[in-house]
């Protein structure tokens, strides 16, 4: 067959339907094998070529690693979609993702990213590090310091207009506090003479109580069921608790309908029964506030198989050996 033309895929299933009972003990295992084959065949169908020819089984090819692809986080997926389906009818929450270093948890809430922004809402990703808690709310207000910036872009010139118009309407006097605050808010209005420059050490000029009302009252104007605002915090076990209160308020606010999904993952061996973290979980069930908590856990061998399987390019029936070898070595 392979003479002929024929994918040494389709020659081996051939082979191996010839061969009898050792290969294929039943009709199962067949019908998957074609299924995979039509629904995936550049995978598993053809074979891989490089410039000197089909190198599928050779010692020298290279993983076909299928970027932005999540193996066995199909219950997570659904859990923080119907999530942020939530928020966008007009409500806020918040979503914590717990597990270990490369368990997949930043890929988990990328995987909603495009939904968010096909939604019309903008999306805020920040990283916290190990120096957060010496900059106290430096990285939650430099993530809604981007958010003027994506609220500029997004916005047709008679949305952004009506945005922009809110803003001075609701804070009159008050947007030199703003302005402290989120300095990009100047990129709203370019014609506006307004000096900002951005104060590392908030806190020595504004407490925690009027920088927490001034973002909520920002929030008010520009998160709505149309426009929801999601922020993802990466690494929280090194958020300060200052930074938290901060989130905390925002997501307990009564007197707006700000439409705010809060997203932090962490490394739950890195927290202990006090961290900050806890607080903050706490405090918002106190409020009503819907948060949901996951955790992540290392793959099963069926989807550690399949990730395999499709990064060699090979059916999964013949990679449980070397997947059963990867999952004793690494649980």
């Amino acid at each position: 067959l392979q003479e002929l033309g024929f994918p040494s895929s389709i020659s081996l299933l051939v082979q191996n339907l010839i061969d009898g009972h050792d290969a294929y003990p039943s009709l199962d295992p067949v019908s998957s094998d074609i299924h995979l084959l039509n629904n995936d065949p550049e995978c598993f169908l053809f074979d891989i070529e490089d410039s000197s020819g089909p190198v599928q089984g050779s010692s020298s090819m290279q993983l076909q690693i299928k970027k932005g692809k999540l193996y066995g986080r199909e219950k997570q997926v659904s859990l923080i979609t119907d999530a942020f389906c939530r928020v966008s009818s007009g409500k806020s929450e918040a979503f914590f993702i717990g597990g270990y270093s490369g368990s997949g948890k930043t890929m988990l809430v990328q995987s909603l990213t495009a939904r968010v922004d096909a939604s019309g809402g903008y999306v805020l990703t920040q990283k916290v590090d190990q120096m957060s808690k010496e900059r106290p709310l430096l990285d939650v207000l430099s993530a809604f310091d981007n958010l003027c910036l994506l609220i500029r872009d997004q916005n047709s010139p008679r949305e952004l207009q009506k945005v922009t118009k809110k803003i001075m309407h609701d804070f009159e006097s008050d947007f030199s506090v703003l302005a402290r605050l989120l300095p990009k808010i100047s990129a709203l209005f370019p014609r506006r003479n307004e000096k900002t420059t951005k104060d590392t050490s908030i806190e020595r000029v504004m407490n925690l109580q009027n920088v927490c009302h001034t973002l909520q009252r920002f929030m008010r104007i520009v998160s709505s069921s149309q426009t929801p605002v999601m922020l993802f915090l990466d690494d929280l076990q090194w958020a300060s608790s200052t930074s938290l209160k901060l989130i905390e308020a925002l997501l307990s606010d009564t007197r707006g309908s700000s439409c705010f999904f809060f997203v932090g993952s962490y490394r739950d061996n890195e927290v202990h029964d006090g961290h900050p973290i806890f607080d903050l979980m706490s405090n918002l069930d106190s409020c009503g506030v819907i948060s949901t908590k996951e955790h992540l856990c290392g793959l099963n061998q069926n989807d550690l198989n399949m990730m395999i399987s499709e990064s060699v390019c090979i059916l999964p029936r013949l990679c449980e050996s070397l997947s059963d070898i990867i999952f004793e070595k690494t649980e």
